[in-house]
């Protein structure tokens, strides 16, 4: 069969809904764009080991990217240097796209899926930024515990995250760190994309934002995972209020701080 090549050569927010109205459900007819795909931001940059019938991995092994707008904020202040933390790095697509942004770039890319982990593993090392990027295999939170971590389907790789009920069948348990305990140096950026759970990875980061060390911050709020972890909604942009960020909605469910 034909590879839709056309999803490369599409406009980025075309080439999304085209995506999700046909090649979703036929992502299976494609295997070899799985096996490498170049990325539509940085055409130097290579990823491996993708997950046919994941919706992450298709977008980028058919379209070449994934979420385009935070992907084309992220590249922009990539170009002005400093570190990146990246907070259910999942595959690496966020992290290697800041990495390639500037030679002098770093990044700590923080996953709690085992799965995932491995697969960030691999682009770090075929890319070559393996010196410029360590990888944090634990939850990041509001404590520092143990937690309950459903990893989600296996063909998907962004939808585990910390759960509630702990005796779920398909739940482990996996520590939950907090980032003021492992990061005490410059942030250029903190991406956080953790089903639900971001408010709680903001939290753990109160002794950063006190001593001013984040410039800028893109988050979630899944009002549905939130809801099922007893976060409130609008309790992130509060607390980040509280240190002097204002908050700015991007798009459904994406938000973006930075200082004042």
């Amino acid at each position: 069969m034909r590879l839709p090549n056309i999803l490369r050569q599409l406009p980025p927010v075309i080439a999304e809904r085209m995506f999700y109205r046909y090649y979703n459900q036929r992502q299976h007819l494609y295997p070899e764009w799985f096996r490498r795909a170049r990325l539509r931001l940085s055409p130097a940059l290579e990823m491996q080991d993708l997950v046919p019938g994941d919706v992450i991995s298709g977008q980028i092994a058919l379209g070449g990217f994934y979420e385009y707008d935070l992907s084309r904020r992220i590249q922009k202040h990539s170009k002005h240097g400093g570190l990146f933390v990246d907070v259910g790095a999942n595959i690496g697509y966020f992290t290697l796209i800041w990495l390639a942004g500037n030679p002098s770039n770093r990044a700590i890319a923080v996953e709690a899926s085992a799965a995932n982990q491995n697969r960030i593993e691999t682009n770090i090392s075929a890319n070559g930024f393996t010196n410029r990027c360590s990888l944090i295999t634990k939850a990041a939170g509001h404590r520092e515990q143990k937690v309950a971590f459903d990893p989600g389907p296996e063909e998907q790789t962004g939808w585990g995250g910390i759960c509630v009920d702990s005796r779920s069948d398909t739940s482990d348990h996996i520590d939950m760190i907090r980032l003021d305990s492992m990061i005490q140096e410059k942030v250029a950026v903190l991406k956080i994309d953790v089903e639900g759970a971001d408010t709680w990875v903001i939290k753990g980061c109160e002794n950063l934002f006190r001593s001013q060390l984040v410039d800028i911050i893109f988050f979630e709020q899944n009002t549905q995972r939130m809801s099922s972890l007893g976060i409130r909604n609008g309790e992130a942009q509060e607390f980040l209020t509280s240190f002097g960020f204002k908050c700015e909605l991007i798009s459904d469910e994406e938000w973006m701080a930075r200082r004042k």
